[in-house]
């Protein structure tokens, strides 16, 4: 058994099945997804139905939930869409999020802010060490930036944090990566639609137990 974390698809379907083809995903295998699965790619309503069909299979999938998830409920409950995307309403072949099946909703509503695993915790954006409470500060897990300076390895102890939502070049992963057994964080989101940007436009796999990175060239 092997245990990957993949985050901030963003609609690069293809991407990401080819990626999954890449680590030779199983059933007995834990797959962490760290959110951000909709907007900026083209293909949003794919890459939810075809998690939801991984799922169905009895796949061993723990899926969170991103900045971009939490903005559907924004424009919801706001009623309009001040943040969604021509792209991602056109996948899903609606005008307006109100408007989205309500299968979408109720997956949408089942996602988790953070997911511990063993000796990571992992989350979309980052924990607000700032707040005594910093695993229950679910909408900071969703948003926060530059909060490395706040970490408190008192209470971090011996996990480490894996994190997406802010695009880090290759180079700056695998530094990171090689780093953290000391610094004990590691970001993964590489930007994958942003191929136009140098070290960037690639969607990135961590394997927790070995260390290993993948990368996946934009597909999309």
């Amino acid at each position: 058994m092997a245990r990957y974390a993949i985050s901030d698809i963003h609609g690069c379907y293809h991407t990401f099945k080819e990626l999954l083809n890449t680590i030779g995903l199983n059933k007995s295998d834990e797959l962490i997804l760290l959110g951000d699965y909709i907007n900026r790619g083209n293909y949003s309503k794919e890459v939810v139905d075809f998690i939801m069909q991984l799922e169905s299979e009895k796949y061993n999938i723990h899926c969170l939930k991103g900045n971009h998830e939490e903005m559907i409920f924004d424009s919801i409950i706001y009623d309009d869409n001040p943040n969604s995307e021509d792209v991602t309403l056109k996948s899903f072949g609606i005008t307006n999020w109100k408007e989205i099946p309500k299968k979408y909703i109720n997956w949408f509503l089942k996602l988790k802010p953070y997911h511990i695993s063993s000796n990571y915790i992992l989350v979309h954006a980052g924990l607000d060490f700032s707040k005594e409470s910093y695993l229950q500060e679910y909408r900071n897990m969703y948003w926060i930036r530059d909060w490395y300076k706040d970490i408190d390895y008192n209470r971090l102890g011996n996990k480490k944090i894996i994190h997406g939502h802010q695009s880090i070049t290759k180079n700056d992963i695998i530094k990171m990566r090689d780093e953290l057994e000391d610094s004990q964080v590691l970001g993964i989101d590489n930007g994958c639609y942003k191929t136009d940007q140098y070290g960037l436009g690639k969607l990135c796999c961590f394997n927790l137990d070995t260390k290993e990175l993948y990368f996946e060239v934009n597909k999309d």
